[in-house]
């Protein structure tokens, strides 16, 4: 028992100052929050208004629905997906090399682990920010089918946490801001082309759903989408073990990398 309260302790505690890293990232953000609403938020509306209202007088239907319901899913996916990578990477980079935050940061009681799980934490706030933004423009024009659509914010979490994660471990090895380049076009731009975003993963060639099944993006859009739809899947409940796994992982991957990093 006294261990069991002990493992609690220390969790308590890792989360409370990961917070405060948080609360700490958010202020700064205070500072310069208009230019990255637009980022975070504007853009992928465009991307919907654009293919959905585009390219959607052209697509008559998908599996049923309108063009525009289909990939309503998708876009609040991939938005946080972007939202999260480009804040565990520039922001973090920054934060890490440029401004010697962490560094200072590690003068206080706050450890790496701390500092780490505080940006996942902070990449997740701007992914659920810019993921929620796509949800209520959906339910505003009535492109979200189905009331089980509510639980899509949790996945929308999930996902944030995944690509904050999995960005930041980029970020412990990036040299530099050019770095980012290969990460964003090789892997970000990869996973928004092909998981099943504008079209069903179906309708690719057999051999290219093996790389589709490895892509974090693919699961969430694909729960995002039955949750829209309303069909209450199995796959629902073995995807969300396999991102929660998937972002433990990082998370212990990322914190080991970061510490290499900063303490030398």
């Amino acid at each position: 028992m006294k261990f069991i309260e002990k493992i609690k302790d220390i969790n308590h505690n890792l989360s409370l100052r990961a917070l405060a890293v948080l609360y700490r990232n958010f202020l700064a953000w205070l500072k310069i929050y208009k230019p990255s609403i637009i980022g975070d938020v504007l853009e992928p509306l465009l991307f919907l208004a654009a293919l959905g209202l585009g390219v959607g007088k052209f697509i008559h239907n998908i599996d049923g629905i309108s063009y525009i319901e289909f990939i309503v899913p998708g876009i609040i996916a991939s938005s946080s997906m972007y939202a999260a990578a480009f804040e565990s990477t520039f922001g973090s980079y920054t934060r890490m090399v440029t401004y010697r935050t962490f560094e200072a940061i590690l003068l206080t009681p706050v450890t790496v682990e701390e500092i780490v799980l505080g940006e996942i934490f902070w990449g997740t706030s701007k992914a659920f920010m810019s993921g929620i933004a796509v949800l209520i423009v959906g339910l505003v024009f009535g492109w979200i089918i189905s009331p089980l659509a509510l639980f899509i914010p949790v996945f929308i979490l999930l996902n944030g946490a995944i690509f904050s994660s999995l960005s930041l471990l980029i970020t412990s090895f990036s040299p530099s801001y050019d770095f980012f380049s290969y990460y964003f076009t090789i892997a970000i731009s990869t996973m928004f082309l092909f998981s099943g975003v504008f079209y069903p993963v179906s309708s690719l060639p057999h051999i290219l759903s093996y790389f589709v099944f490895v892509m974090p993006l693919y699961y969430s859009v694909h729960v995002m989408r039955l949750l829209d739809l309303g069909i209450l899947s199995p796959a629902i409940f073995y995807y969300f073990i396999i991102l929660s796994f998937i972002s433990i992982i990082l998370f212990y991957l990322t914190a080991f990398f970061i510490r290499k990093r900063v303490i030398k």
